[in-house]
């Protein structure tokens, strides 16, 4: 194939990836939308250079996962770190990376449908670009890692059923084994779907012998593998843990400010040692606020006040400083709460109703809240609830379709309920519920595009 055809082949993959990379270059060192990333950051500059046995991922989401296990996913990055890439881009570029493969496996999952009633690849195409998903995944978070290991487990497991039995079972067993190492509860779900769907592909479906095979290389196989590996973070995290406890959090986030009364009071990040105002929310407009202070030159810093945003931002802190007229400023102290969920308990399953729908169709327009990087989420919201839709008419679609006899289709079912399930337990804090239910993406597209495949496969025509 010629460089020509391979770019008009590939040209949606091509600037899918490019627009991440402009994104991951113009932020620059500007954690304010993910303050996580920082953590991140510090676990990449620091597993390649202590002992095996210490730990390495103290201030990153890491926490549950080995070392040899990092220094294979971080090994992309960290060629290109040592060529000269910073630190932050590199983790960045590999994140890209990975949700620009993980677009390819379900647009080449859509290819393989057998007739032309396959869901549009621009669709696929056009919900990566969801906001807040197109942002994450731009970022050196695990975002991308976690759309990537459901992709290509998903993939895995299609092209498995189909007959392509190497590469599926490498697929089932990469996809499983790394969700494990990366997110342990979300491995959990998907081994209850699989375990589950298998479990009625093998009383209802000529398929027996493939549904051992399944167990063994999505369940068994990684776990043996797990076991070889020094991981003793990761076994504290499964024994101490609980559920109960983890939905038993306040959910309000803390931040420590200063107000700099040399520079016309403006309000900084409080350093160690100065007498700070604990701020309760907020953290991305504080964290703003301060990189906008430390970095005037930087390229961001320009946009940002070109746009008057620095004002805006200052307008906030003063806002929440000034329910505080009748204390001296300098004085430990506390602003009033911010919103936070109410999670349900396993014990009342109808306490998890409304959790579970918050985490599906919220945050709401016009509905109050007191953070102000909330209200932004408010203009997506609706980009869901058309993803949801856009299921819904799929299933109605293509109702001739004998879906429950599907094991890919159920699969992909009982581990979006695990999801939304296990969210209305844990969930206490807004933002980090609002940035877990992109999770639902990678599952929710793989439907889609299964349902018009499965119907292709019947020989049922499009309504």
């Amino acid at each position: 194939m010629s460089f020509k055809k391979f770019i008009l082949k590939n040209r949606l993959i091509l600037l899918f990836f490019c627009s991440h990379t402009l994104l991951a270059l113009f932020l620059g060192r500007f954690y304010a939308f993910a303050p996580d990333e920082e953590g991140y950051l510090n676990t990449f500059n620091r597993i390649y250079t202590t002992p095996l046995g210490t730990s390495s991922q103290i201030g990153g989401g890491w926490s549950t996962a080995s070392k040899p296990f990092l220094w294979i996913a971080y090994s992309p990055a960290k060629i290109l770190n040592v060529i000269g890439i910073p630190d932050y881009l590199s983790i960045r570029l590999l994140s890209i990376l990975l949700i620009t493969i993980t677009l390819h496996l379900l647009l080449d999952i859509n290819r393989r449908s057998q007739k032309s009633i396959g869901v549009s690849e621009k669709m696929i195409f056009v919900s990566f670009f969801i906001p807040s998903v197109f942002l994450w995944t731009s970022l050196g978070l695990r975002e991308s890692f976690l759309f990537f290991e459901l992709a290509i487990f998903l993939s895995g497991f299609n092209l498995f059923i189909k007959g392509h039995i190497k590469r599926g079972s490498f697929y089932l067993f990469l996809g499983s084994y790394s969700l494990v190492s990366t997110k342990s509860y979300l491995w959990a779900c998907l081994m209850l779907a699989l375990i589950l769907s298998i479990t009625i592909l093998f009383i209802i479906g000529p398929r027996r012998p493939q549904a051992s095979k399944f167990l063994f290389l999505g369940f068994v196989l990684p776990l043996i593998t797990l076991a070889a590996t020094p991981q003793p973070q990761l076994l504290s995290y499964i024994y101490q843990s609980s559920i109960s406890d983890t939905g038993a959090r306040s959910g309000l986030s803390t931040n420590k400010v200063y107000v700099d009364e040399s520079e016309n009071e403006s309000i900084v990040k409080a350093e160690p040692g100065q007498e700070a105002i604990t701020l309760q929310g907020n953290y991305s407009v504080i964290a703003t606020n301060s990189f906008l202070n430390k970095n005037p030159d930087a390229m961001l810093s320009k946009v940002f006040r070109a746009f008057s945003f620095d004002i805006e931002v200052q307008k906030v802190l003063k806002r929440e400083l000034s329910q505080k007229l009748d204390q001296k400023v300098g004085i430990e102290t506390t602003t009033r709460n911010s919103y936070a969920l109410k999670p349900g308990r396993i014990s009342e399953p109808v306490s998890m109703i409304t959790p579970a729908f918050l985490f599906l169709f919220g945050p709401f327009p016009f509905s109050e809240n007191q953070t102000a990087a909330a209200s932004i989420s408010y203009i997506e919201s609706p980009l869901w609830w058309t993803c949801y839709a856009l299921i819904v008419f799929q299933f109605f679609k293509f109702r001739k379709v004998k879906f429950l006899r599907d094991p890919q289709i159920l699969l992909t079912l009982i581990f979006l309920a695990g999801l939304v399930a296990a969210s209305a337990l844990v969930e206490v804090n807004p933002g980090t519920s609002f940035r877990h239910r992109s999770i639902l993406l990678v599952p929710l597209l793989f439907l889609h595009v299964r349902l018009a495949q499965r119907a292709t496969e019947n020989g049922i025509k499009e309504l």
